[in-house]
């Protein structure tokens, strides 16, 4: 017998159009009207505002912790329902804050207005809530839950300072009922509820860190979207874009800068995992990702005040107190297991990678655009500054109309420093000579003097791989037999330093053989030099340049003109010199 379904009720299928318009509105950033209050959202969709500030005496504030992009159907309905409620209390709304995909739970290291470094939940918009309400700009504060509002107790505590301070008191209300700080005893409530909530999240994320360091350790993909050089599983290599990392991580070992390297990825036409141009950060990240190195990783998300039952495993303890002193890129102790298949790069190379970039003595952050062009800050003035690209632009007659209309644009180089006596001069002309100069080199010099000779000549590069593998497997047996009881703690830090030890000295001999990589080592014995210096990146050309030669540029006279051969000094420079040009 077929069952009849019962159809939704009117109130609800007018709910369900209220929060409809809510969604359109905040996607869109266009105005709307709340309560018989007129006002608009941002473009951004999280902040409505009335259109008179003067109309509503009510702030409402609604959170969500994990969202996707553009969901926003968590806090649309948050926004019906406390909307409602402040029509029923007789108020009118005049602003909300919307905390879309917002943990009220996990801290980050922020530095505070007197220069203290500490652990703080990040929410911006909560914080301009506390701000308005202790200006006075609005005496009723709605939400839809206690734990919507605040998961930590500190900012319980901001909340209650603001509360509290003001005249006349601000009015706390939530949808659910479970905030209220009216008396000392709402006040204790709030605290209570507050404590739990924050112990629930802690659980929550015990249990989550848990589960993804097995999933780490077993190597499989913990989730989330789809990595660029990898299908949707996490494990299986993207030919094309593998083929990319492969390319452009041994291009930044050469010592290329990620800003050029963005530079060239963007004119190659490669996009990222989600169709969208390279930054300069999402190139970093890509290439100090652990898993195109075949490793998997796992550092627990924890805050530095801990819990302290009785249930809490004191090794746990131990290593998230650790963990959380960590630098904030990966390092060889958060790896716990290995990602089956070959990897992108070889492991040692990604950590060299890593080393490069994560040096403090290196310089980073440079100001100023990508160079765009061979010399660009490279060639030198006399002044011991270096040139930039200057364009001169003038219009050509047209021998036909008489016109001028024929745009002509040469580009150059000039030096801006401050002063008289600097320097400019053609582009074109001294780049292929600069050019030619290198090839020309490249041809008479011995290989050694261009890009040195490995100090550990004859050594067997892939049984030092293959012992660095070696070592790694034993680190993790070891591992996995304390786990299994099979061995006792001081013996596992006993047996894990000594193969440590063994690890570094096997390290040490790997990056002795691989220490002189230099970009030139592609154009050395290439059949065809022309064709190799051509599929050089523009990054590649400009390292082989700076590590190369020493390019002077005179100045001459007014009005004077001369070859650029004749005002240019090109210098080999010294392999010691290279070095540190590195």
């Amino acid at each position: 017998m077929a069952t009849r379904t019962k159809a939704p009720s009117k109130a609800k299928v007018e709910q369900h159009a209220r929060i409809t318009v809510i969604k359109e509105a905040m996607l869109n950033g266009t105005a709307m009207s709340i309560n018989g209050v007129a006002g608009r959202w941002n473009t951004a969709g999280d902040v409505w505002t009335a259109d008179d500030p003067s109309v509503g005496n009510t702030l409402i504030l609604v959170r969500i912790s994990d969202a996707e992009e553009e969901e926003v159907n968590g806090v649309a309905r948050q926004i019906e329902d406390t909307c409602n409620l402040t029509a029923r209390r007789g108020a009118r709304v005049g602003m909300i804050l919307v905390e879309n995909d917002t943990s009220a739970f996990k801290r980050r290291k922020i530095k505070l207005p007197n220069g203290e470094t500490q652990l703080r939940t990040v929410r911006p918009k909560f914080r301009l809530a506390l701000r308005l309400l202790s200006e006075g700009r609005y005496r009723r504060f709605t939400t839809y839950h206690l734990d919507r509002t605040v998961r930590d107790p500190r900012d319980l505590e901001d909340l209650i300072d603001v509360v509290e301070g003001s005249r006349p008191r601000v009015v706390a209300d939530s949808f659910t009922g479970s905030l209220r700080l009216a008396t000392d005893s709402d006040i204790t409530s709030a605290r209570i509820h507050c404590a739990i909530a924050n112990q629930a999240s802690r659980d929550t994320v015990r249990r989550v860190s848990r589960t993804r360091k097995e999933q780490a350790q077993e190597g499989r993909f913990g989730g989330g979207g789809r990595r660029y050089g990898f299908e949707p599983d996490g494990i299986t290599h993207r030919p094309q874009e593998a083929d990319a990392i492969a390319r452009y991580h041994a291009i930044a070992l050469t010592g290329v800068s990620v800003k050029e390297i963005t530079r060239d990825m963007k004119r190659e036409g490669l996009l990222t995992a989600t169709g969208k141009q390279w930054s300069s950060q999402l190139v970093r990240e890509m290439l100090l990702r652990p898993c195109i190195a075949g490793l998997s990783v796992h550092r627990p998300e924890i805050p530095l005040d801990l819990p302290h039952d009785e249930d809490y495993d004191e090794q746990e303890r131990e290593d998230q107190e650790v963990a959380a002193l960590r630098p904030s890129h990966y390092t060889p102790e958060d790896v716990v297991g290995t990602l089956p298949g070959d990897p992108i790069v070889f492991p040692e190379d990604y950590w060299r990678l890593v080393n490069m970039w994560t040096d403090p003595d290196r310089r980073s952050n440079q100001a100023g655009n990508t160079p765009k062009s061979l010399g660009s800050c490279i060639y030198r003035c006399p002044c011991g500054g270096t040139v930039t690209p200057k364009n001169k632009k003038w219009k050509r007659k047209d021998p036909k109309t008489g016109e001028y209309t024929i745009p002509v644009v040469e580009k150059g180089y000039r030096c801006y420093e401050p002063g008289k006596g600097h320097v400019t001069c053609p582009a074109a002309e001294l780049d292929a000579l600069v050019i030619a100069t290198i090839k020309e080199l490249i041809r008479i010099s011995d290989p050694a003097d261009i890009i040195g000779r490995p100090a550990t000549a004859g050594a067997d590069i892939p049984a030092l791989r293959a012992e660095m593998a070696m070592h790694e497997a034993r680190l993790r047996e070891i591992s996995a037999d304390r786990e299994a009881d099979l061995i006792s703690r001081a013996q596992m830090l006993d047996m894990t330093a000594k193969r440590r030890k063994k690890m570094e000295e096997t390290k040490a001999k790997l990056d002795q053989a691989l220490e002189n990589v230099h970009p030139a080592a592609k154009l050395i014995d290439a059949k065809d030099i022309d064709a190799a210096w051509d599929d050089l990146t523009l990054g590649e050309q400009r390292e082989i340049c700076r590590r190369m030669l020493v390019v002077t540029i005179h100045p001459l006279g007014r009005g004077r003109r001369v070859p650029v051969r004749e005002r240019v000094t090109i210098t080999k420079r010294h392999r010691d010199a290279q070095d540190s040009a590195a």
